[in-house]
């Protein structure tokens, strides 16, 4: 058998398996990751025309190589000596282990390391340091090696930013081995991953040119970029919002009962996940995909739309006007006033939404443990005094940062982006337009998911770096419509302006 192969392709052959084996050896993580992205790129081109297979896979390849190269240089130009994650205070750590029966031993700030590489992140990653050290602990704990005890309560404490995402990572070092440049590989994989859902059911309903200049936009956007090479939970809570908005669409219209239940497991399993990566997730997913079903029954018929016209604002009226709703409504937006307080009162770059006596009246007292007194100032909350609330968090989430809010070096180059989104909102909204004359089902549901997640965002944010990367989880969303937009605008100028050409010709 071996005489009938050619001696160029066995030697080919063998120097792939070999340099297979050489790069699972040095980094399991890595080859994992280049064969899911080919299984992607396979995926995603079947049936695509030859032309359309070439620009989609040139561009994805184009941004796998520009994500692999960055975390490259995060490997290559790794320093020591720093120690910069935030952790639960000592003094807590120790209360906690000697209330259990423990001995607390103090733990050094030291760089977090496997052999001598620390592990360091981007400083647009947050807490990537802290999340990697954290689920490191958890590996060596299921493998039963002793870690510090100061290291075994950060790892489980559920009071610091508990996310089943570190579970996630957890489980992807326990089996491939310790990996803290693999995990950001993972989110490049989560990116593309929601990315091609997206824009396969894109191109079904909106058609291949909205589909590509909305891929080639999202790939390429700088802050989704750096997101996709952090460290940090939002690409995986995208992609699960994003297989729940395509396997909605293929529940409502797959014939048969049975082919439905693969979807509808998707569905059911996307809900109940991502609310243990954020909390919050499943009520701000499952309200927009509420939505947007119900506004695509509603734009299907003439006759509907006019009755929601009349009932949707009576049954508004009739909600609001009861004392009990009335209650829970400014006892809830109380609350996002509280959260909204306190980015206001953290360092960083904030902005402010509330009228200035909040701010005014929150004085400097603070219970022992260094928790300010945010609640009392909102208690006398008044509806008029709540709407702007919501009006200016609404108006914030589109606007902000401002030109003038900009302080930082880095802030001043983020203004490139913020004029980028300015146009994606406008164009969004004449794609909205052109969308309910297209796919009204599909574009409710892009409305609905953003609305949900907008309304959310909006008012629990005061702080504008937090704003923009959380406002990045609906990006994705607004893209396809703001794609539509741009190309219903440009098709409808050229065939403005080709009788003109055609007459001066």
């Amino acid at each position: 058998m071996l005489a009938k192969v050619p001696g160029r392709a066995l030697v080919w052959a063998t120097a792939t398996g070999i340099g297979l084996g050489l790069a699972y050896v040095l980094s399991p993580v890595s080859v994992w990751f280049f064969i899911a992205i080919t299984g992607l790129f396979v995926w995603v081109s079947r049936g695509l025309p030859n032309r359309e297979r070439r620009w989609v896979l040139g561009t994805l390849t184009i941004a796998v190589v520009l994500r692999v190269l960055v975390i490259a240089v995060l490997f290559l130009g790794a320093e020591t000596g720093s120690c910069g994650w935030a952790t639960p205070t000592p003094s807590r750590v120790a209360a906690s282990i000697e209330a259990a029966g423990g001995t607390y031993t103090t733990a050094s700030c030291s760089p977090l390391t496997i052999g001598n590489d620390q592990f360091v992140s981007f400083f647009w990653d947050g807490d990537g340091s802290a999340l990697k050290r954290r689920t490191v602990s958890i590996q060596n704990i299921w493998l039963g090696i002793p870690i510090d005890p100061f290291l075994f309560f950060v790892a489980f404490d559920p009071d610091y930013g508990w996310t089943t995402y570190v579970l996630v990572l957890s489980y992807l070092q326990y089996w491939l081995g310790s990996a803290p440049y693999g995990i950001h590989l993972f989110n490049v994989l989560a990116f593309l991953a929601s990315t091609l859902l997206l824009y396969r059911l894109v191109r079904s309903s909106y058609g291949r040119a909205t589909a590509l200049a909305g891929l080639a936009l999202l790939v390429f956007l700088p802050t989704p970029f750096a997101w996709s090479v952090s460290a940090m939970k939002e690409e995986l809570y995208i992609l699960l919002g994003a297989s729940a908005v395509v396997a909605t669409v293929a529940v409502v219209r797959t014939n048969g009962i049975v082919k439905r239940v693969a979807p509808l497991l998707l569905l059911v399993g996307s809900l109940s996940v991502i609310e243990t990566v954020r909390v919050g997730g499943r009520l701000i997913l499952g309200t927009g995909l509420g939505a947007g079903i119900a506004g695509g029954a509603i734009t299907r018929r003439v006759s509907l739309m006019l009755l929601a016209f009349l009932l949707v604002p009576y049954a508004g009226y009739r909600t609001l006007g009861n004392a009990d709703v009335q209650v829970r409504i400014m006892s809830q937006l109380q609350k996002f006033a509280v959260i909204h307080i306190g980015h206001v009162r953290t360092e960083g770059n904030h902005y402010k939404l509330l009228d200035q006596r909040f701010y005014s009246d929150l004085s400097a007292s603070q219970l022992e443990d260094g928790t300010l007194l945010a609640v009392r100032p909102v208690e006398d909350m008044t509806p008029a005094e709540a709407l702007r609330f919501v009006s200016r968090a609404l108006i914030s989430f589109v606007v902000v940062p401002l030109p003038w809010q900009l302080q930082s070096r880095t802030e001043i180059l983020f203004l490139v982006q913020q004029i980028i989104w300015y146009l994606m909102v406008f164009f969004a909204a004449i794609g909205v337009v052109a969308g309910l004359r297209r796919d009204p089902f599909v574009t409710c549901l892009l409305c609905g998911v953003t609305a949900a997640g907008a309304l959310a965002i909006g008012l629990n944010s005061g702080n504008i770096g937090t704003l923009v990367r959380h406002r990045d989880t609906v990006v994705p969303f607004v893209v396809w419509l703001s794609a539509l937009g741009a190309v219903t605008t440009a098709s409808y100028w050229m065939s403005w302006a080709m009788p003109e050409t055609l007459d001066s010709e």
